[in-house]
């Protein structure tokens, strides 16, 4: 392995399902398959919305609607398979942060959060269109027409995929853009647009098997996992709006910043293993474990790093931004200037809602195989325990593992 004069790994990796060992054994991907997720910090109380049942029903009838039971690649369920969105429960990924919502503002935010991961898994996946910048291009340019009002119903995409996703989008952007305050729904749509264009931005990494330094992975992230846009609707499900001096006060700024880092790095260490078992790296898991396995300055007669060990490392981020975003919501508490805004004390409950929602969504829902609970619709998962992803590790998932990464330098 050398570093060129760029700064970048340039070396050819092995694959690998042929590290530690090789063979009939696993290797990582037995090491995947035994990775154990520790709780996640989280200082913030959940709920759930008082209508909750109400809009579960909404939401499967919207699902059962929209979209039929087509398979997925390599007979895997599709994001568009009616049934599996309906037990991955993508809706309470609405509920439980929108807990406050007027109820009359909830469905359409239901069926953003529906389609939300539809495009997810579209652009994510590398069987679908995840490794494939052409196809994503058509995808992005197609969604990007509805935020940007110069959308024509219905799509005239050829590709079923891209006209269904932009045609459901048409739908609950017009529902939700009712009344909505002219600078509100400005700073809505950046956010989604900022949101698509940083999804295709993490296509090519995918495509050349390269994988970020930590600084710009996180810069992408921070657009790419979806969240900005979700932070203007706390401010719309509840039905007031942020003033420019509240939003662009220095706190309010780094305390959004750790919000979105703490939700974007719970979603990658519960999702690593699926995403792995789909050849897709763009990962904080893959990104921590790379660094230190090809670390120049690495003691080579040392113990060589693990991913449980990049799991755990992970997690201490997490509760760095945890700690982080409570003295952040202190400080602003404090600050009699900011404090006493219209709306600033409901946004900061609704951060924190977001926080512990987004905890608890990704322990009960099967999409990432954790199950943490009997029941998701009434027994709560227990936050405080450890969590196996139970998704079965099998040899034939090496083949889609790219044989070469490469890596800038930090």
């Amino acid at each position: 392995m050398e570093l060129s004069a760029n700064g970048q790994i340039t070396d050819s990796l092995p694959c690998l399902a042929d590290q530690n060992g090789g063979g009939d054994d696993l290797g990582v991907l037995g090491e995947v398959h035994n990775i154990v997720l520790p709780p996640i910090p989280c200082s913030f109380p959940w709920r759930n919305h008082p209508d909750y049942k109400a809009l579960t029903e909404m939401s499967d009838a919207w699902v059962l609607a929209h979209f039929t039971n087509m398979p997925g690649a390599d007979g895997r369920p599709s994001s568009f398979a009616a049934d599996h969105m309906i037990k991955s429960a993508f809706h309470m990924q609405a509920t439980l942060p929108y807990a406050d919502g007027i109820s009359e503002r909830m469905p359409p935010i239901i069926k953003m959060m529906d389609w939300y991961f539809m495009i997810d898994n579209i652009l994510d996946d590398p069987s679908e269109m995840g490794a494939d910048p052409e196809r994503a291009d058509k995808v992005v340019d197609s969604v990007l027409t509805v935020f940007r009002d110069t959308y024509v119903h219905p799509s005239p995409s050829p590709n079923p995929l891209v006209r269904i996703l932009t045609d459901t989008a048409a739908e609950w952007w017009a529902e939700m853009c009712q009344g909505m305050p002219p600078k509100q729904k400005a700073r809505l749509s950046k956010a989604f647009c900022d949101y698509l264009e940083a999804n295709r931005t993490q296509v090519p990494y995918r495509n050349s098997r390269q994988l970020p330094d930590l600084e710009t992975y996180f810069q992408v992230r921070e657009d790419s996992i979806g969240w900005w846009p979700c932070a203007v609707l706390i401010e719309h499900s509840q039905g007031f709006e942020l003033d420019d001096e509240a939003l662009s006060h220095p706190l309010m700024i780094e305390l959004q910043k750790n919000t979105v880092q703490h939700i974007f790095m719970t979603n990658d260490i519960t999702s690593f293993k699926k995403e792995y078992m789909q050849g897709d790296f763009c990962n904080i898991v893959s990104l921590l474990y790379f660094r230190k396995l090809y670390d120049p300055k690495r003691d080579p007669n040392g113990p060589a790093p693990t991913l449980q060990g990049a799991v755990s490392e992970a997690i201490e981020m997490i509760r760095e931004k945890d700690e982080n975003c409570v003295r952040l919501m202190e400080q602003i508490r404090n600050c009699k200037e900011l404090i006493s805004k219209p709306g600033v004390e409901q946004y900061l409950e609704g951060l924190g809602l977001w926080i512990s929602g987004t905890v608890y969504w990704h322990l009960v829902s099967g999409r990432y195989g954790i199950c943490a609970t009997t029941n998701l619709h009434e027994v709560p998962p227990d936050m405080l325990a450890s969590q196996h992803l139970n998704i079965d590790v099998n040899k034939q998932a090496a083949r889609t593992l790219p044989n070469r990464v490469m890596m800038a330098a930090t």
